[in-house]
């Protein structure tokens, strides 16, 4: 049992203004990751990095690659072989077509309540309360047994290059659970959806629009793996049904360029097709056995494909001596996971997250991927996912975050570290 006067002392230690002030600064970094434009997370990472460093923090900052740091944030409370874990991430999406904000997206405007822009709920505000959360567990100075580390991480939009260079440095071996700091309006995620990301390529041949049987056009290939990508969903949800804590499965076309590079032209039969596919996956599909059936869709349709190339062929009287090809590669696979509500972990964020708020919070599953997936397949590390934030709002035009929300996640984040490492607690 912990004492209430130590809960008191750690909730003390929250400033709401500090959370809100370090959201806004970082908010304030435009970190994109767009080469072109000569914007990523350096700016975004410098200001956790300092921040930490201004609280007492043992601070390292490593490059994974050029533009794009980590930050490691250590704080070695007392001793004990538990280690928490805080993480999250510094990159954010494109403000996409700045027209259609109502406000700067890298304003940090903040109007009844909101603070409005890009990061603000994905996932910067949850970020500045994990900072301020470890700063206040180390300066309430009640008793701890074991260690803090912030993993304030770069590229958790796209690849995951950055929880992959934590884990590639070490910096997770001694990691025994992890609280992922992401917008899941105030529930405790136990669960997360697989991912797995692929690319069909359809090859064909160029040709002009008036003279179409000059060349190969790739477009009935693409119909058709559009279908049968729609098919293998039909499958999955037949088989694997919906997951109480994820929903269900998807295979989803999200990218369809024909060319598949260089501007497309009305009167240009393009002479090649790629369709990216956003799979989401629910416990109980076998991600290798999704990998073969892609790759057997890709053999199918170029059968079908050439096979209706040369019975028109035949009917025009025509020889075309070219076919269709197609083919697949897999861009990234992360599997799903799953951490026992038994855990540890997990009964510290439903402790300080009933203590905070007044009420049990609800389980929930994380309908996407996010830098814990990596921690947890790679390393076996338990973790939860929450923070503040409307769940639908990321990646969203004038994306927000609740103020107040806010600032009691940065208190739920504080009071999740100490029940998890409170010097009394079994196994600390």
């Amino acid at each position: 049992m912990i004492p209430e006067k130590a809960i008191e002392t750690v909730l003390a230690q929250i400033d709401p203004q500090k959370v809100i002030d370090l959201t806004a600064r970082l908010v304030q970094c435009n970190s994109v990751w767009d080469p072109q434009a000569g914007t990523n997370e350096t700016e975004a990472a410098g200001v956790a990095a300092a921040f930490a460093r201004e609280q007492g923090f043992d601070v390292n900052v490593e490059t994974v690659v050029p533009g794009r740091p980590n930050v490691i944030v250590r704080w070695t409370a007392g001793p004990g072989k538990r280690t928490l874990m805080f993480e999250g991430h510094t990159d954010v999406v494109t403000p996409g077509d700045r027209s259609r904000w109502q406000y700067d997206p890298f304003g940090a405007h903040i109007e009844n309540g909101r603070m409005i822009g890009r990061g603000t709920n994905d996932t910067k505000g949850n970020l500045a309360a994990m900072l301020v959360a470890m700063a206040a567990i180390k300066a309430a100075g009640v008793p701890l047994a074991g260690s803090v580390v912030g993993g304030v991480l770069c590229d958790e939009e796209d690849m995951m290059i950055g929880v992959q260079d934590f884990i590639k440095q070490g910096h997770a071996d001694t990691v025994t659970a992890a609280v992922i700091c992401e917008p899941q309006d105030g529930l405790v995620c136990i669960a997360q959806k697989g991912a797995l990301r692929a690319r069909y390529v359809v090859h064909g041949r160029m040709s002009h629009g008036a003279m179409p049987l000059a060349g190969l056009n790739p477009a009935p290939a693409v119909a058709q793996i559009i279908s049968g990508l729609a098919g293998l969903e039909a499958v999955a949800i037949e088989i694997h049904g919906q997951d109480p804590l994820l929903g269900w499965p998807s295979f989803t076309p999200t990218v369809i360029q024909a060319p598949a590079q260089g501007p497309p032209q009305l009167n240009v039969v393009p002479g090649e097709a790629q369709i990216l596919v956003d799979i989401r996956t629910i416990p109980g599909q076998d991600h290798e056995t999704i990998r073969q059936a892609l790759a057997s869709l890709a053999e199918q349709v170029t059968a079908t494909v050439n096979a209706h190339y040369r019975d028109l062929d035949d009917r025009l009287g025509i020889d075309r001596p070219f076919e269709i090809t197609v083919t697949v590669d897999f861009l990234s696979d992360r599997p799903c996971t799953r951490t026992d509500d038994t855990d540890p972990v997990v009964g510290a964020a439903v402790w300080a997250s009933q203590r905070v708020s007044g009420h049990k919070p609800d389980f929930a599953g994380v309908p996407g991927a996010t830098d814990g997936t990596y921690l947890w397949a790679l390393k076996d590390i338990p973790i939860v996912t929450m923070g503040a934030g409307d769940r639908h709002v990321p990646h969203q035009v004038d994306e927000w975050v609740d103020l107040d929300q806010l600032v009691d996640t940065a208190r739920i984040y504080a009071l999740t570290a100490l029940a998890y490492l409170y010097a009394g607690t079994d196994d600390a």
